[in-house]
């Protein structure tokens, strides 16, 4: 009885304040689905809608062949990487994208997305790197600034 309460009260937690508590549901444990370490640019092709600190931004990935990689459009785009607090700098654009698997992106592969008109952006910098995670239900490209908490910045596949 006494883990069935604590359990109800880690899922009340993680409908009111956003949380990550690990009970008996996967769902729980990961607000995203798992990082993956094999993905090709054709599995990520597609339009994501944002939520939470994303929420409005848009970004479309088209993969071009023999490439790990693409071109994209982003709508309602951050105009900073600390989107919380920038959401009145937003833009559209467009650019292009890749698959990065170098040594700063661990052994998980992540988004790169490179900006056609930097200096058309709001701000020096914005989300530019999206770690990848998926399911056989969804993917979800995310911000990852804390592995230990639930991101804020993520877009999900329509």
């Amino acid at each position: 009885m006494k883990k069935k309460l604590l359990c109800t009260g880690g899922v009340l937690a993680v409908l009111v304040g956003g949380l990550s508590v690990g009970c008996s549901s996967d769902a729980l444990k990961r607000c995203v689905p798992e990082k993956s370490a094999q993905i090709s640019s054709t599995d990520l092709e597609g339009s994501y809608r944002g939520s939470g600190d994303a929420d409005g931004a848009h970004i479309r990935l088209k993969s071009s062949p023999g490439e790990f990689g693409g071109t994209m459009t982003v709508r309602d785009w951050p105009g900073s990487d600390f989107p919380r607090y920038g959401k009145d700098k937003k833009f559209d654009g467009s650019g292009t994208w890749q698959v990065d698997r170098t040594a700063d992106s661990g052994k998980y592969p992540m988004v790169r997305l490179s900006f056609e008109d930097p200096d058309a952006l709001t701000t020096v910098s914005t989300v530019d790197m999206l770690s990848i995670g998926v399911d056989a239900k969804r993917s979800v490209l995310y911000d990852e600034a804390d592995p230990d908490t639930c991101p804020a910045f993520r877009l999900q596949r329509n």
